[in-house]
C-alpha cells in the first residue's frame, strides 16, 4: 500500500511538471528508451519517435507531450499514467497496450490500432480517433469530450461510464456492431 501511494504521489508530481512546463525531451531519456525500451518517469516532450519499435516498452508515468510517435509500434506497452497531450500517434500500433489513467487530450490517434487496449480512466478529450481500431478496448470511465470517432471501430469495446453526448460519430462501428451516423 505504501508503494502504491508513493507511485501515485510521484505520478501526480510529474503530471504537474508536464502541464506546467514546456521542457524539451531529455536526450539521455530518449537514448535510454531506444536502448532498453524502459523509461519510467522520463521526460520525452516533443521527442521524434516516429516509426520506432517500442513494442512492450515500459513508459509508465513518462511525459511525452507533443511527441511524434506516428507509425510507432507500442503494442503491449505500459503507458499507465503517461502524459501524451497533443502527441502524434497517427497510424501507431497500441494493440494490447496499458493506457489506464493516461492523459491524451488533443492527441492525434487517427488510424491507430488500439484493439484490446486497456484505457480505464484515460483522458481522450478532443482526441482525433478517426478510423482508429478500438475493437475490444476497455474504456471504462474514459473522458472523450468532443473526440472525433468518425470511421472508428468500437466493436466489442467496453464503454461503461463514458459520456458520449459530444463525441463525433459518423460511419462509426459501435460496440454492438451497429453503425452510428449521428454526425454525418
Amino acid at each position: 500500500m505504501k508503494r502504491l501511494l508513493a507511485m501515485l504521489t510521484l505520478a501526480l508530481m510529474f503530471w504537474g511538471v508536464g502541464f506546467a512546463t514546456a521542457e524539451a525531451a531529455i536526450p539521455d531519456d530518449v537514448q535510454k528508451l531506444l536502448d532498453t525500451k524502459k523509461c519510467q518517469v522520463c521526460i520525452l516532450n516533443d521527442a521524434e519517435l516516429s516509426d520506432t519499435d517500442l513494442a512492450g516498452a515500459n513508459l509508465k508515468i513518462a511525459v511525452l507531450t507533443g511527441a511524434n510517435l506516428a507509425g510507432a509500434d507500442l503494442s503491449r506497452a505500459n503507458l499507465m499514467l503517461t502524459d501524451m497531450e497533443g502527441a502524434n500517434l497517427s497510424g501507431a500500433t497500441l494493440a494490447g497496450a496499458q493506457l489506464n489513467g493516461a492523459n491524451l487530450p488533443n492527441a492525434n490517434l487517427s488510424g491507430a490500432n488500439l484493439s484490446n487496449a486497456e484505457m480505464t480512466q484515460a483522458n481522450l478529450a478532443e482526441a482525433n480517433l478517426s478510423n482508429a481500431d478500438l475493437s475490444g478496448a476497455v474504456m471504462l470511465s474514459v473522458t472523450l469530450g468532443t473526440a472525433n470517432l468518425e470511421g472508428a471501430n468500437l466493436k466489442g469495446a467496453n464503454l461503461r461510464g463514458v459520456n458520449r453526448s459530444m463525441v463525433r460519430f459518423c460511419n462509426t462501428t459501435m460496440p454492438d456492431g451497429s453503425i452510428e451516423n449521428r454526425d454525418c
